[in-house]
């Protein structure tokens, strides 16, 4: 398939280089390589407007390098060019700060699996916080789907190097590293690339944008207008960013499977709001700010390849699912913790089943 897709590309480069040589006599050099970033850029956001079904990862960071030129590219490429190692698992010291990445081999090079993981540190002065938000996002490019899976922070697991205890607090123990290694183990997974944002950061990005629109339960506005949003109703709203953070902590009306839910609701309304403007121009200054408040391990080469293989799909199916599954798990208490026991095996057939 992927032969094939070369070929295919290679022909319409080589027709497309005939019909720019045919017209553009007396062009200088500059000219021509001008036109060709335009006419690359207008289609690359036409292919934006047409795919709203994308997943998250594209709202947040993908969607800017579909409309990347070079200036705003070598920007990215000097603040992400650089990755954080992988190392052999023996190699990964579990009491250690900031763990490496344990390296897997990839069970299916059409499956690229991205960990985003929402950090909840409120200290400016700590170095690393539990993970508020674990979100695995895969992309299956042999057939055609995205899919976002949400794994509940107070999952009770076993953790290399401190026994069982909850899945978030992996990385306050090593960072993005730890927690990869542990959902990798865990759940026979192959995820080597993360993104990690702080959710307070998120309120900067959301009042870049004007606001985000999510549909608000009757249950969740009467809770908010209890809580110092006074005029906040039910069904489609706006919200602002401190709102919207608000909004995605919010746990005190059910569990962690609705906050979970909330998460990928202030996800998303960001992705719309994105995917509403129509100025190449205002995107790249707002992905440009977004892009600085995110660190990844990925490059820009790696985010740019990933973008353009989801926007170049035809009926792209995407999906959303929480780990643990209903039906596979309970709650109860461990070491005076509120912890979400859970069927391993179960889960790791489920998640299985939604990725490949």
């Amino acid at each position: 398939m992927d032969e094939m897709k070369k070929t295919e590309n290679c022909g319409e480069a080589e027709e497309g280089k005939k019909k720019e040589e045919n017209g553009s006599a007396g062009q200088t050099e500059k000219e021509k390589k001008g036109k060709r970033k335009r006419k690359k850029k207008k289609s690359l956001w036409k292919l934006m407007k047409k795919h709203k079904a994308a997943s998250f990862i594209i709202c947040l960071l993908l969607v800017c390098l579909l409309v990347v030129g070079g200036t705003v590219g070598s920007i990215l490429w000097g603040l992400y060019g650089d990755s954080v190692g992988i190392v052999d698992p023996e190699d990964v010291d579990p009491t250690a700060k900031d763990v490496q990445i344990a390296r897997e081999d990839q069970k299916d090079e059409d499956v690229v699996n991205v960990l985003l993981v929402g950090s909840d540190t409120r200290d400016p002065n700590a170095e690393l916080g539990r993970s508020d938000t674990m979100m695995l996002v895969s992309l299956n490019k042999a057939k055609n789907k995205a899919s976002v899976i949400s794994f509940l922070r107070d999952t009770l697991i076993e953790i290399d190097g401190y026994g069982q205890s909850k899945l978030g607090h992996t990385f306050a123990y090593g960072g993005v590293g730890l927690t990869i290694n542990t959902i990798n183990k865990q759940f026979d997974l192959d995820v080597q690339d993360y993104i990690v944002i702080n959710f307070e950061n998120l309120v900067g990005i959301i009042d870049q944008l004007g606001g985000i629109k999510v549909n608000l339960t009757e249950e969740e506005a009467a809770y908010y207008r209890e809580h110092g949003m006074p005029d906040i109703q039910s069904g489609y709203v706006t919200l602002t960013g401190s709102q919207a953070l608000a909004h995605a902590r919010n746990r005190s009306l059910d569990n962690d499977f609705g906050r979970t839910r909330r998460q990928r609701a202030v996800l998303y309304g960001i992705y719309n709001k994105v995917m509403e403007m129509k100025d190449p121009a205002v995107v790249l200054s707002l992905i440009n700010y977004c892009m600085t408040q995110v660190s990844t391990n990925m490059s820009v080469t790696e985010l740019y390849s990933i973008a353009t293989d989801v926007l170049g799909m035809d009926h792209l199916t995407t999906q959303q699912a929480a780990v643990p599954k209903e039906g596979t798990y309970t709650f109860g208490t461990y070491e005076d913790m509120s912890v979400v026991e859970i069927d391993l095996e179960a889960n790791k057939e489920y998640i299985k089943g939604l990725l490949y």
